[in-house]
């Protein structure tokens, strides 16, 4: 077939075309990248945590950097993509790295801007990145992006298990980048601990521990990561904080590149930095509240130890403690850590802190000393801005969420707990067991037998042991009631006894209560008393107690909550401390 000069222009036309649009491709600036993420866990409650870097790497053949007119072209990195937004923490000077390949040493990327937005009524960071025309780099040649930080706990990924996204923008020429994909996945969020308190009863006549001497106190506040990194270290294996120099056992940017990337040459333009350069180890404030009159101190000290994989070691160091002397007390403690990237960094950890409460020797006040753990620093910049540089606006920081269980779908921004039992203070009790009471009525309704009941309260006894004598105590004394026909039946509650001074009553009185059925009785009786050193006497006689039947001591049971003092199983008769089994009354 033979073209004829009609036919051969609009060939012409489009081979022209072609050539001008392959000729502006390449004089024009447009830059094909395949973006590459490397996503991060972040804690869903922090307010400064580092996200995922961003590979731009380059695709293709022919391009070449800056506008269609021959100007710099800036990169937008948007953070709000697929539903999620979240607001940056970084300055252009605090943390942020960017390092390139040989093939964009003319374009020279730096970061032009960084700031936070309202975009649909949601508060979005982005970040600008500025590139000079006139490089031509090639397939492969890349650009990376990291230690960008996200205040997640005003984010989407508030939410545990959110996935957090980005989005990518060619900003002042639509034609000089294009992006594979333009949306990428930077954080997933997870919680950053998980708090599990366990409680112990104290007896105030076991000063100043609350336990009688072969016991071991059971409190403590266990502290578990909620993921391998979620806890870091400024300087690891550095006590304290401080760092000479950042070493292979810290948490780094990737290389501590900055700027220019030769291949097989030592950077030369920056030295290793700690990821999105923190200024203080992950904290935790330990608060205790309700702390009543009766403790007279809390001791705070270092954690456990963590032994990690990768025979790296990590604990709590406390910080500072106070105590408000309103019941409130707290203390901070510090993540401290051996081996950051090849050890704490691959495990989940966990620490044990054990605030010891001691109690006033002569006190006789009750109550529950509660206890929750929250991340730390708290506050600083969480609106939509740039930080403002405060001493609040450390790297990294939380919001306050108070967490006190193991259930972490409470702790969330705006949530969390309210404080556990951690310690239970209770009043020393003395029990006393009178073996047979009774209390009839003859045919005519007239009084036949009744008991007579007297309990001295003996804690007032100074006058006659001087020092070594007991601490005054004031407490009630609570009856419970057994029919030797009908098993038990009831209870009766008398007023305070003050210490030196003595209940006495009838059992007749004491079965005209609403908690008794009964109007006459006859079995055994428990008695609580809600101070130490009680002893006690019964007495039967007829119903004038003109004449006496019996008349006996009561007999003294020891306290079941002491350990080593209480009942003892028939399997323990043969153990070596040669203490028979059963309850041990002293008598």
């Amino acid at each position: 077939m033979t073209l004829t000069k009609a036919s051969r222009m609009p060939v012409l036309a489009a081979a022209l075309c072609l050539l001008l649009m392959g000729f502006a491709g390449a004089s024009y600036g447009a830059v094909r990248y395949d973006v590459v993420p490397s996503p991060t866990e972040v804690i869903n409650t922090g307010l400064s945590e580092v996200t995922g870097s961003f590979n731009l790497v380059v695709r293709g053949t022919g391009s070449s950097t800056g506008t269609s007119t021959g100007g710099d072209a800036q990169i937008g990195i948007i953070y709000n993509s697929n539903g999620t937004f979240m607001p940056i923490d970084n300055t252009v000077g605090t943390g942020i790295v960017i390092f390139f390949s040989h093939g964009f040493t003319t374009a020279n990327p730096s970061i032009l801007s960084v700031f936070n937005q309202t975009i649909n009524g949601k508060c979005s960071g982005q970040l600008t990145i500025n590139m000079h025309p006139g490089s031509s780099p090639a397939e492969g040649d890349f650009i990376r992006v990291e230690g960008i930080r996200g205040r997640i706990s005003a984010s989407s990924g508030s939410t545990q298990g959110t996935d957090l996204y980005a989005s990518l923008q060619s900003i002042n020429d639509p034609t000089a980048n294009n992006f594979t994909p333009d949306a990428v996945r930077i954080a997933k969020s997870l919680p950053g601990m998980v708090i599990d308190i366990k409680s112990d009863n104290l007896l105030l006549c076991f000063p100043s521990l609350g336990k009688y001497p072969p016991a071991t106190i059971a409190y403590a506040i266990k502290i578990t990561e909620g993921f391998a990194r979620a806890f870091v270290d400024l300087a690891a294996n550095v006590v304290g904080g401080t760092t000479p120099g950042v070493t292979s056992l810290d948490r780094t940017d990737s290389g501590g590149l900055s700027g220019l990337y030769v291949p097989g040459t030592p950077p030369t333009l920056s030295v290793a930095g700690p990821l999105g350069i923190p200024n203080n180890s992950t904290q935790f404030t330990v608060y205790l509240d309700s702390i009543p009159a009766s403790v007279s101190s809390i001791g705070w000290s270092d954690s456990t130890t963590s032994v990690n994989t990768g025979g790296g070691t990590a604990y709590l160091r406390l910080v500072s403690s106070t105590t408000d002397g309103a019941g409130n007390a707290s203390a901070i403690y510090s993540y401290e850590t051996t081996n950051q990237t090849n050890s704490s960094d691959i495990t989940v950890e966990t620490f044990t802190v054990q605030p010891m409460i001691y109690l006033n020797s002569n006190s006789t006040a009750t109550g529950t000393v509660n206890a929750a753990v929250t991340l730390s620093p708290n506050g600083g910049s969480s609106a939509c801005e740039i930080p403002k540089k405060s001493s609040k606006d450390v790297q990294p920081r939380f919001s306050l969420v108070l967490m006190s269980d193991t259930n972490v779908a409470n702790e969330v921004p705006g949530g969390g707990e309210p404080s556990k039992p951690y310690a239970v203070i209770i009043r020393c009790n003395c029990y006393m067991l009178f073996t047979y009471v009774t209390y009839s009525k003859d045919v005519n309704g007239h009084d036949l037998y009744n008991t007579g009941i007297a309990v001295a309260n003996t804690s007032q006894d100074t006058q006659v042991f001087g020092k070594y004598g007991a601490a005054p105590q004031t407490g009630n004394i609570t009856f419970y009631f057994y029919s030797a026909t009908a098993g038990y039946r009831g209870y009766f509650t008398t007023g305070d006894v003050p210490f030196g001074q003595s209940y006495i009553a009838t059992l007749s009185q004491m079965l005209n209560t609403t908690t008794m059925p009964d109007t006459v009785f006859s079995g055994y009786v428990i008695a609580q008393a809600q101070f130490q050193y009680c002893h006690a006497i019964s007495y039967i006689a007829d119903g004038t107690f003109m004449v006496t039947a019996n008349g006996y001591p009561a007999l003294i049971i020891p306290d079941p909550t002491i350990k080593s003092a209480g009942f003892r199983v028939a399997a323990d008769a043969g153990d070596l401390t040669n203490v028979p089994a059963g309850e041990g009354l002293n008598n």
